[in-house]
């Protein structure tokens, strides 16, 4: 599971929007950790934390290049992806720290919150894995 998780993740971070939408299905379900079919903003963020250790594959405290796989780097530079880092990287010194992660931008759950109350009930949750549903359709559609 983890080596699905980490390289979806990083393109979240690191250039595929549509990755985004498919990955946020997966993080939705680790966050709601009393399992009451809803999950607030704070469950999101603290699913953020967990989810900033695993991507920080050496362990140096940063999301940077040196945590990118070749393989998915070489790729991201052939398609030319657009770059989401500056998104979350607010001091621009080219790294993600754990608190720019967990307190950068929350898109996914910011779409998925159509109520705008910080709590994404079941059915806004069933909404959110249809858009992502929908999303990796689209980009296995692109990719054939």
């Amino acid at each position: 599971m983890t080596r699905i998780l980490v390289p979806a993740a990083l393109l979240i971070l690191f250039g595929a929007p549509a990755m985004a939408q498919v990955s946020a299905e997966g993080l939705f379900e680790r966050a709601d950790t009393n399992h009451d079919g809803s999950v607030t903003r704070e469950e999101f963020m603290a699913a953020r934390a967990e989810q900033f250790r695993k991507l920080d594959r050496n362990s140096d405290g940063y999301i940077d290049s040196q945590d990118v796989p070749k393989r998915l780097a070489a790729r991201r530079q052939r398609k030319g992806g657009g770059d989401l880092l500056g998104q979350f990287d607010a001091d621009g010194d080219g790294k993600i720290s754990q608190g720019e992660f967990v307190n950068g931008p929350t898109l996914m759950f910011d779409r998925a919150d159509r109520d705008k109350n910080n709590v994404l009930d079941p059915t806004e949750l069933a909404e959110a894995r249809a858009a992502a549903k929908e999303a990796g359709e689209k980009l296995r559609k692109r990719r054939q």
